[in-house]
Protein backbone atom coordinates (compact mmCIF):
# COMPACT_ATOMS: atom_id res chain seq x y z
CA UNK A 1 0.00 0.00 0.00
CA UNK A 2 1.75 3.17 -1.17
CA UNK A 3 1.07 5.95 1.33
CA UNK A 4 2.09 9.55 1.80
CA UNK A 5 4.28 10.16 4.84
CA UNK A 6 2.22 13.21 5.77
CA UNK A 7 -1.04 13.01 7.74
CA UNK A 8 -4.04 13.13 5.41
CA UNK A 9 -7.73 13.70 6.08
CA UNK A 10 -10.47 13.07 3.51
CA UNK A 11 -14.20 13.53 3.94
CA UNK A 12 -17.43 12.80 2.09
CA UNK A 13 -21.11 12.39 2.89
CA UNK A 14 -21.42 10.24 5.97
CA UNK A 15 -17.78 9.28 6.43
CA UNK A 16 -14.19 10.51 6.64
CA UNK A 17 -10.77 8.88 6.40
CA UNK A 18 -7.67 9.76 8.41
CA UNK A 19 -4.19 8.53 7.51
CA UNK A 20 -1.79 9.30 10.37
CA UNK A 21 1.94 8.65 10.45
CA UNK A 22 5.13 10.30 11.67
CA UNK A 23 5.01 13.15 14.22
CA UNK A 24 1.22 13.41 14.31
CA UNK A 25 0.62 9.74 14.98
CA UNK A 26 3.34 9.76 17.67
CA UNK A 27 1.25 12.05 19.87
CA UNK A 28 -0.53 10.10 22.64
CA UNK A 29 -4.31 10.60 22.71
CA UNK A 30 -5.77 10.95 26.18
CA UNK A 31 -9.14 9.32 26.99
CA UNK A 32 -11.78 10.56 24.57
CA UNK A 33 -14.61 9.32 22.34
CA UNK A 34 -16.41 10.21 19.11
CA UNK A 35 -20.03 10.30 18.01
CA UNK A 36 -19.10 8.22 14.96
CA UNK A 37 -18.23 4.57 14.55
CA UNK A 38 -14.49 4.06 14.01
CA UNK A 39 -12.88 1.33 11.93
CA UNK A 40 -9.09 1.56 12.16
CA UNK A 41 -6.40 -0.46 10.38
CA UNK A 42 -2.95 -0.61 12.00
CA UNK A 43 -0.32 -0.29 9.28
CA UNK A 44 2.97 0.03 11.13
CA UNK A 45 4.24 -0.16 14.70
CA UNK A 46 2.75 -1.65 17.83
CA UNK A 47 0.25 0.65 19.52
CA UNK A 48 -0.94 0.42 23.11
CA UNK A 49 -4.44 1.81 23.69
CA UNK A 50 -7.03 1.63 26.44
CA UNK A 51 -10.56 0.91 25.21
CA UNK A 52 -13.31 1.20 27.85
CA UNK A 53 -10.68 0.89 30.55
CA UNK A 54 -8.93 -2.22 29.17
CA UNK A 55 -5.42 -2.13 27.66
CA UNK A 56 -4.99 -3.51 24.12
CA UNK A 57 -1.85 -3.88 22.02
CA UNK A 58 -2.39 -3.50 18.28
CA UNK A 59 0.09 -4.86 15.74
CA UNK A 60 0.42 -4.23 11.98
CA UNK A 61 -2.57 -5.71 10.17
CA UNK A 62 -4.87 -5.56 13.20
CA UNK A 63 -8.35 -4.15 12.81
CA UNK A 64 -9.65 -1.90 15.62
CA UNK A 65 -13.41 -1.36 16.04
CA UNK A 66 -14.76 1.43 18.25
CA UNK A 67 -18.45 2.15 18.83
CA UNK A 68 -19.89 5.66 19.20
CA UNK A 69 -19.23 7.21 22.64
CA UNK A 70 -16.79 4.39 23.52
CA UNK A 71 -13.93 5.82 25.58
CA UNK A 72 -10.46 5.04 24.23
CA UNK A 73 -6.91 6.34 24.21
CA UNK A 74 -4.32 6.27 21.43
CA UNK A 75 -0.60 5.48 21.30
CA UNK A 76 -0.28 5.38 25.08
CA UNK A 77 3.46 4.61 24.83
CA UNK A 78 4.13 7.65 22.60
CA UNK A 79 5.77 5.56 19.85
CA UNK A 80 6.90 7.42 16.72
CA UNK A 81 6.68 4.21 14.68
CA UNK A 82 2.89 4.15 14.60
CA UNK A 83 0.96 4.45 11.34
CA UNK A 84 -2.73 3.77 10.81
CA UNK A 85 -5.80 4.42 8.68
CA UNK A 86 -9.05 5.37 10.41
CA UNK A 87 -12.52 5.34 8.84
CA UNK A 88 -15.09 7.42 10.76
CA UNK A 89 -18.69 6.52 9.98
CA UNK A 90 -21.74 8.64 10.84
CA UNK A 91 -24.40 6.52 12.60
CA UNK A 92 -26.92 7.48 9.90
CA UNK A 93 -24.75 5.95 7.16
CA UNK A 94 -24.13 2.80 9.17
CA UNK A 95 -27.89 2.47 9.74
CA UNK A 96 -28.44 2.83 6.00
CA UNK A 97 -25.98 0.02 5.20
CA UNK A 98 -27.36 -2.14 8.04
CA UNK A 99 -30.88 -1.80 6.60
CA UNK A 100 -29.61 -2.96 3.21
CA UNK A 101 -28.17 -6.09 4.84
CA UNK A 102 -31.05 -6.80 7.23
CA UNK A 103 -34.20 -4.94 6.13
CA UNK A 104 -36.30 -6.40 8.96
CA UNK A 105 -33.88 -5.46 11.74
CA UNK A 106 -35.00 -2.60 13.97
CA UNK A 107 -32.00 -2.26 16.32
CA UNK A 108 -28.92 -0.09 15.86
CA UNK A 109 -26.02 -2.53 15.46
CA UNK A 110 -22.82 -2.18 17.46
CA UNK A 111 -19.40 -3.79 17.15
CA UNK A 112 -18.91 -6.87 19.32
CA UNK A 113 -15.09 -6.98 19.09
CA UNK A 114 -12.47 -4.33 19.75
CA UNK A 115 -9.52 -6.10 18.12
CA UNK A 116 -9.49 -8.40 15.10
CA UNK A 117 -6.41 -10.08 13.68
CA UNK A 118 -5.54 -9.54 10.03
CA UNK A 119 -8.55 -9.34 7.70
CA UNK A 120 -7.42 -9.23 4.04
CA UNK A 121 -10.83 -8.01 2.85
CA UNK A 122 -10.62 -4.93 5.09
CA UNK A 123 -6.99 -4.27 4.15
CA UNK A 124 -7.82 -4.37 0.44
CA UNK A 125 -10.87 -2.17 0.99
CA UNK A 126 -8.84 0.49 2.81
CA UNK A 127 -6.14 0.45 0.12
CA UNK A 128 -8.73 0.89 -2.64
CA UNK A 129 -10.54 3.63 -0.72
CA UNK A 130 -7.38 5.64 -0.14
CA UNK A 131 -6.45 5.30 -3.80
CA UNK A 132 -9.88 6.56 -4.87
CA UNK A 133 -9.56 9.61 -2.62
CA UNK A 134 -6.53 10.59 -4.63
CA UNK A 135 -8.73 10.72 -7.77
CA UNK A 136 -11.28 13.52 -7.18
CA UNK A 137 -13.67 12.43 -9.93
CA UNK A 138 -14.47 9.07 -8.35
CA UNK A 139 -16.84 10.09 -5.56
CA UNK A 140 -19.44 7.47 -6.46
CA UNK A 141 -16.87 4.71 -6.39
CA UNK A 142 -15.63 5.83 -2.96
CA UNK A 143 -19.15 5.58 -1.57
CA UNK A 144 -19.54 2.11 -3.07
CA UNK A 145 -16.25 1.02 -1.50
CA UNK A 146 -17.30 2.31 1.93
CA UNK A 147 -20.68 0.54 1.69
CA UNK A 148 -18.92 -2.70 0.77
CA UNK A 149 -16.38 -2.34 3.59
CA UNK A 150 -19.09 -1.53 6.12
CA UNK A 151 -21.19 -4.47 4.96
CA UNK A 152 -18.29 -6.85 5.54
CA UNK A 153 -17.55 -5.47 9.01
CA UNK A 154 -21.22 -5.50 10.05
CA UNK A 155 -21.71 -9.10 8.92
CA UNK A 156 -18.63 -10.41 10.72
CA UNK A 157 -17.96 -8.16 13.73
CA UNK A 158 -21.27 -6.69 14.88
CA UNK A 159 -24.55 -7.83 16.42
CA UNK A 160 -26.61 -6.87 13.34
CA UNK A 161 -27.43 -10.46 12.44
CA UNK A 162 -27.22 -11.75 16.04
CA UNK A 163 -28.86 -9.07 18.22
CA UNK A 164 -28.20 -10.98 21.45
CA UNK A 165 -24.43 -10.61 21.10
CA UNK A 166 -23.24 -7.97 23.58
CA UNK A 167 -21.51 -4.87 22.19
CA UNK A 168 -18.12 -3.83 23.53
CA UNK A 169 -19.72 -0.64 24.94
CA UNK A 170 -21.98 -2.53 27.34
CA UNK A 171 -21.62 -1.06 30.85
CA UNK A 172 -22.02 -4.03 33.18
CA UNK A 173 -22.03 -1.89 36.33
CA UNK A 174 -25.68 -0.86 36.82
CA UNK A 175 -24.87 2.08 39.10
CA UNK A 176 -22.44 3.59 36.61
CA UNK A 177 -24.79 2.79 33.74
CA UNK A 178 -27.47 4.97 35.40
CA UNK A 179 -24.98 7.81 35.79
CA UNK A 180 -23.87 7.57 32.15
CA UNK A 181 -27.49 7.68 30.96
CA UNK A 182 -28.08 10.72 33.19
CA UNK A 183 -25.08 12.55 31.69
CA UNK A 184 -26.14 11.76 28.14
CA UNK A 185 -29.57 13.27 28.83
CA UNK A 186 -28.05 16.44 30.31
CA UNK A 187 -28.52 19.74 28.47
CA UNK A 188 -25.30 20.17 26.46
CA UNK A 189 -25.65 23.93 26.63
CA UNK A 190 -25.65 23.94 30.43
CA UNK A 191 -22.70 25.98 31.72
CA UNK A 192 -23.29 25.23 35.39
CA UNK A 193 -20.77 23.21 37.36
CA UNK A 194 -21.44 19.46 37.33
CA UNK A 195 -23.00 18.46 40.67
CA UNK A 196 -21.06 15.35 41.66
CA UNK A 197 -23.16 14.79 44.79
CA UNK A 198 -26.30 14.68 42.64
CA UNK A 199 -24.63 12.37 40.14
CA UNK A 200 -23.43 10.03 42.88
CA UNK A 201 -26.99 9.96 44.24
CA UNK A 202 -28.27 8.92 40.79
CA UNK A 203 -25.81 6.03 40.91
CA UNK A 204 -26.72 5.23 44.50
CA UNK A 205 -23.11 5.46 45.70
CA UNK A 206 -21.04 7.68 47.97
CA UNK A 207 -19.26 10.43 46.05
CA UNK A 208 -15.78 9.00 46.62
CA UNK A 209 -16.79 5.47 45.65
CA UNK A 210 -18.76 6.77 42.66
CA UNK A 211 -15.83 8.78 41.25
CA UNK A 212 -13.48 5.82 41.59
CA UNK A 213 -15.98 3.42 39.99
CA UNK A 214 -16.89 5.80 37.18
CA UNK A 215 -13.28 6.28 36.13
CA UNK A 216 -12.53 2.56 36.33
CA UNK A 217 -15.61 1.50 34.34
CA UNK A 218 -15.93 4.34 31.81
CA UNK A 219 -12.27 5.31 31.39
CA UNK A 220 -12.51 9.03 32.24
CA UNK A 221 -13.91 11.34 34.89
CA UNK A 222 -17.56 12.53 34.78
CA UNK A 223 -16.41 16.09 34.03
CA UNK A 224 -14.26 14.97 31.11
CA UNK A 225 -17.14 12.80 29.87
CA UNK A 226 -19.51 15.79 29.78
CA UNK A 227 -16.94 18.01 28.03
CA UNK A 228 -16.38 15.33 25.40
CA UNK A 229 -20.13 14.94 24.83
CA UNK A 230 -20.29 18.67 24.15
CA UNK A 231 -17.40 18.53 21.67
CA UNK A 232 -18.89 15.52 19.89
CA UNK A 233 -22.15 17.40 19.45
CA UNK A 234 -20.22 20.44 18.22
CA UNK A 235 -18.40 18.30 15.63
CA UNK A 236 -21.71 16.87 14.47
CA UNK A 237 -23.15 20.37 13.99
CA UNK A 238 -20.06 21.55 12.11
CA UNK A 239 -20.25 18.53 9.79
CA UNK A 240 -23.95 18.63 9.03
CA UNK A 241 -25.36 22.13 9.49
CA UNK A 242 -24.69 25.65 8.19
CA UNK A 243 -24.59 26.96 11.77
CA UNK A 244 -21.76 29.41 12.41
CA UNK A 245 -18.84 28.38 14.62
CA UNK A 246 -19.77 31.04 17.19
CA UNK A 247 -23.34 29.70 17.36
CA UNK A 248 -22.08 26.13 17.70
CA UNK A 249 -19.84 27.21 20.58
CA UNK A 250 -22.80 28.80 22.37
CA UNK A 251 -24.99 25.75 21.73
CA UNK A 252 -22.58 23.49 23.60
CA UNK A 253 -22.03 25.88 26.48
CA UNK A 254 -18.79 27.72 25.63
CA UNK A 255 -18.79 31.40 26.55
CA UNK A 256 -16.26 32.53 23.94
CA UNK A 257 -14.83 31.52 20.57
CA UNK A 258 -11.24 31.20 21.80
CA UNK A 259 -11.93 28.66 24.56
CA UNK A 260 -14.11 26.62 22.21
CA UNK A 261 -11.40 26.61 19.52
CA UNK A 262 -8.77 25.42 22.02
CA UNK A 263 -10.97 22.63 23.37
CA UNK A 264 -12.15 21.53 19.91
CA UNK A 265 -8.61 21.50 18.51
CA UNK A 266 -7.41 19.29 21.35
CA UNK A 267 -10.33 16.91 20.77
CA UNK A 268 -10.30 16.66 16.96
CA UNK A 269 -6.75 17.64 16.05
CA UNK A 270 -7.74 20.67 13.96
CA UNK A 271 -9.54 23.98 14.44
CA UNK A 272 -13.33 24.23 14.09
CA UNK A 273 -12.94 26.30 10.91
CA UNK A 274 -10.62 23.73 9.29
CA UNK A 275 -12.95 20.91 10.33
CA UNK A 276 -16.02 22.68 8.93
CA UNK A 277 -14.20 23.42 5.68
CA UNK A 278 -13.18 19.77 5.20
CA UNK A 279 -16.79 18.63 5.61
CA UNK A 280 -18.38 21.02 3.13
Amino acid sequence: MALSRQPSYFSERGFSVLHASGPRSAQPHHPHFHAEYLICLQLRGTEACHVTGKLHHFSPGDLVLINPLQVHTGNTQNSDEVEYLGLYIDPELLTEVAHELAPKSRHQPEFTAVQVASDPTVSRGFAALLDRFRHPDDGGERETLVHSLLGHVLRHYSNLLQPRLLPTTRVHNRAISRAVAYLRDRDLGDRSRLDLDELAAVAGLSKYHFLRQFRAVVGMTPGAYVRTLKLCHAANLLRKSPTSIAAVARTVGFSDHASFTRAFSRHVGMTPSSYKCLHR
